[in-house]
């Protein structure tokens, strides 16, 4: 995999930064605070069930992406759905080989009934099947020898028509003239006039009929956008293999890669996750049935213009592996050269922006925003979906919407530039400071639960305040605990705007251990900690502030190598800490005393049982002594 190590480098004593790939010891409770590494998997073996694969997820600041400008792509997805635009909508990008960000947003369905959308919903890929199926396999067949994209189509349909001009002469239609739309079909067929004559399903029909229809233009003279060009794909994909598009790609896309979500025609889990499209004559909704009526109606849910279903995890995965040259966790489906073709336009047809399979500058690719790279390609869906993938910055955007529902009359294609903009603006621009998985996943919990208001008593700090049951000890229900494992004096900093907003009625505040680990100075500590002060006052001055003491710790459990040497530059902090809280007349809480064995500067062994965070008892000694407080 393509995935660079993260270095940051702190020219500033109180940018704290936690990386992923240094373990850190300040654990609370099993596996909490630990680094997150590359997810082991057993590979898959030629005949082996197809097991689920997913892509490794961790928050965008570990990927090197600003999360605060990611939310403005949440904010064009939000007001798309606020001006009925689209029903819901869901968001992937894949930067480095890794998740960066995954997001769910309004509804997948909102008749007959109003169902919330989810990060695992299955949607109609629509036009996007062509680019992630059709041209794939084709692809893969070049590579094996069986096809060439200078060969003419009529060598695998007989009486396949070509260009004719008025003297007669005929211009062969040819498989890269298919892939780039530059052949002349006509954009689409008559799907009634079809069914009537052929009934339906009837590929041979709607084959026979692509064969002698009205060319518009000579090959490679022209550009325009056909599905009629993939429909013929498809014959020629199956007439080499032998197999239907749907068993090929399965079996040299899909499960090799283990997208267990994504194919034509979905049934049992993956059916029950997909998102409907349009609302019908009589009153159903097409749930894991095409929307594309030649698609549907004429090749039966199995063609090469439209048909694959996925969800947006599977689509991370496939634009994982075109990211790295074709091979993901192990599993290639293209060479190299291949995936370099694909996203190449022939020299021939670079006044198009076609590449076979994708595109880079048509009029149809304002997916791709206005700020990614030169080389970037993609695809469209009618639907409302849309991949783009950026080699130069080596990130994907997946957005998938449907649009479509409950009415064809949504709109997506100004929301993809606006979202690949947002998105673009995220790279390369790490926050000052990085920290822990699980920072950030508390985060997102807290923006799941209840906005902090004018009636709310705040606990913040590290793991000592987020293993606390504080509304339980204290038997206030107000109280909201806002503590994360492992989170330092600065990173307290960066989430006050969660709180502050609300202007909660009391903040007890305790922090400083994980500064501690640090090997910071206690000037250092004490900064930091009062620039979090500061703050608080300044954006929150109806808020009671209190200001408690940082704990001692028992080094005797000999469990956190980073602490050790630092039980007598506590006292110090704490001193320092009732000077500060003096100075701006905020109430400190001096709870060292009660936990020192008589004499000393240690924690009690028996309010601990790895000698930094308390058990029960020592948290019941905590919750009395704030009881005068509240």
């Amino acid at each position: 995999m393509k995935i660079q190590n993260e270095k940051n480098r702190s020219t500033n004593r109180y940018r704290l930064i936690l990386l992923l790939a240094i373990p850190f010891s300040l654990s609370f409770g099993e596996g909490r605070g630990e680094a997150v590494g590359e997810i082991a998997r057993s590979e898959i073996a030629l005949g082996e069930t197809v097991r689920a694969e997913t892509i490794p997820q961790v928050a965008p600041e570990l990927l090197g992406m600003d999360s605060r400008r990611l939310a403005h792509a949440d904010e064009a997805i939000n007001k798309a759905i606020e001006n009925k635009e689209i029903p819901g909508a869901v968001l992937a990008v894949v930067h480095k080989g890794k998740l960066g960000y995954l997001k769910a947003y309004g509804n997948k369905q909102t008749y007959p009934t109003t169902a919330s959308m989810d990060v695992n919903t299955v949607f109609d890929l629509a036009s996007v099947s062509k680019s992630v199926s059709t041209a794939l396999s084709a692809m893969i067949l070049i590579e094996r020898g069986k096809i060439r994209m200078t060969d003419p189509v009529k060598d695998f349909i007989a009486d396949f028509n070509g260009w004719e001009d008025q003297d007669g002469k005929q211009t062969p239609i040819r498989i890269i003239d298919l892939l780039t739309h530059t052949s002349g079909l006509p954009p689409y067929a008559p799907v009634e006039e079809l069914e009537k004559k052929y009934g339906a399903p009837n590929p041979d029909g709607l084959i026979k009929y692509i064969a002698a229809c009205k060319r518009d233009f000579k090959p490679k003279t022209g550009f325009q956008y056909s599905c009629l060009n993939y429909i013929t794909l498809q014959r020629i994909i199956e007439t080499i293999s032998g197999k239907s598009l749907k068993a090929f790609a399965q079996e040299n896309i899909f499960d090799p890669l283990g997208m267990t979500h994504t194919g034509y025609q979905p049934t049992g889990e993956t059916l029950a996750r997909v998102a409907p499209t349009e609302k019908q004559k009589d009153g159903s909704v097409l749930t894991g049935i095409v929307h594309d009526p030649l698609a549907r109606v004429m090749n039966g849910g199995i063609s090469g213009n439209a048909g694959v279903f996925a969800d947006a995890n599977d689509l991370a995965i496939l634009a994982a592996a075109l990211l790295n040259d074709g091979e993901y966790n192990g599993r290639r489906i293209l060479s190299p050269a291949a995936v370099k073709t694909m996203r190449t336009i022939p020299r021939y047809l670079e006044k198009f922006g076609r590449t076979p399979g994708w595109d880079i500058h048509s009029p149809y690719a304002s997916n791709s925003g206005d700020l990614l790279g030169p080389n970037t390609y993609g695809h469209t869906g009618y639907t409302g979906t849309s991949i783009v993938i950026d080699p130069d910055n080596d990130v994907a955007i997946i957005l998938l919407t449907n649009r479509a529902h409950p009415h064809d009359g949504g709109s997506a294609t100004r929301l993809r530039a606006l979202v690949a903009n947002a998105v673009a603006a995220a790279l390369n621009c790490p926050p000052e400071r990085v920290y822990y998985q699980h920072y950030y996943n508390r985060i997102e919990q807290f923006k799941t639960e209840a906005p902090i208001g004018k009636k709310d008593i705040v606990f913040l700090g590290n793991s000592l305040t987020e293993g606390g049951k504080w509304a339980e000890l204290l038997r206030k229900k107000n109280i909201r605990n806002r503590g994360i494992n492992g989170d330092a004096a600065m990173g307290i900093y960066d989430r006050l705007d969660q709180i502050l907003t609300g202007q909660p009625q009391k903040i007890f505040l305790l922090t400083g251990a994980n500064d501690l680990s640090h090997n910071l100075t206690t000037d250092s500590i004490v900064a930091a900690i009062t620039h979090v002060i500061d703050r608080i006052r300044s954006q929150s001055p109806s808020t009671k502030l209190y200001l408690q003491s940082m704990l001692p710790i028992n080094e005797s459990f000999n469990r956190y190598k980073r602490l050790e040497g630092k039980t007598d530059q506590i006292p110090a902090i704490n001193a320092r800490l009732a000077q500060a809280a003096k100075e701006r007349n905020i109430p400190f809480v001096d709870l060292y005393p009660l936990f020192i064995q008589p004499e000393t500067n240690i924690l009690r062994e028996e309010l601990t049982n790895d000698g930094l965070h308390l058990n029960p008892k020592g948290y019941r000694i905590w919750a009395e002594a704030l009881k005068s407080h509240l």
